[in-house]
């Protein structure tokens, strides 16, 4: 009996931060996750592991942050694929693989030439700018109007 009140109490749903954008969700933390921030008082850099999530602060295993204090935080591993990271992998992939098919006609005597600028420069281009494209996303977002922070529990309509 007393093993199954215990069971119950551990089973009990986490509460999550999530980081809105225009009403969106675009990150969300749960305890025992690790953060990285910026402070707002002299752009202190902190960092840790949550445990535990308050209504308006948070106690990280480093320090209790209250909401209101951050400045920015750190979403590089909470970001999904975007259009521009899709097309960039599209770009770098169509100019891998056009510089691969003149190889692959040269090597089959399709196509007895040596590698031309008309080949590996637009190749080259695709594949820089599909680079380029997948590397552009900001990896901290800063809290302000527009993005803000929230708890919610299991009997949110944001919950995961």
């Amino acid at each position: 009996m007393l093993f199954c009140l215990g069971l119950s109490y551990s089973l009990q749903a986490q509460k999550q931060m999530v980081l809105f954008k225009n009403g969106n969700t675009k990150a969300r933390f749960a305890e025992g996750q690790y953060i990285r921030l910026v402070l707002k008082k002299g752009h202190r850099h902190a960092e840790g592991h949550i445990v535990e999530l308050n209504d308006f602060s948070m106690i990280t295993s480093n320090d209790t942050i209250s909401f209101k204090e951050i400045l920015k935080i750190d979403i590089r591993h909470q970001r999904g694929k975007s259009f521009l990271n899709t097309l960039g992998g599209f770009s770098l992939a169509l100019g891998v693989m056009y510089i691969g098919l003149d190889r692959l006609n040269n090597i089959t005597g399709y196509n007895n030439t040596q590698l031309s600028s008309s080949v590996w420069m637009p190749s080259a281009i695709l594949a820089g700018t599909g680079i380029t494209l997948m590397l552009i996303h900001p990896h901290y977002a800063r809290i302000n109007g527009i993005n803000y922070l929230q708890t919610v529990d299991y009997n949110s309509p944001f919950y995961r």
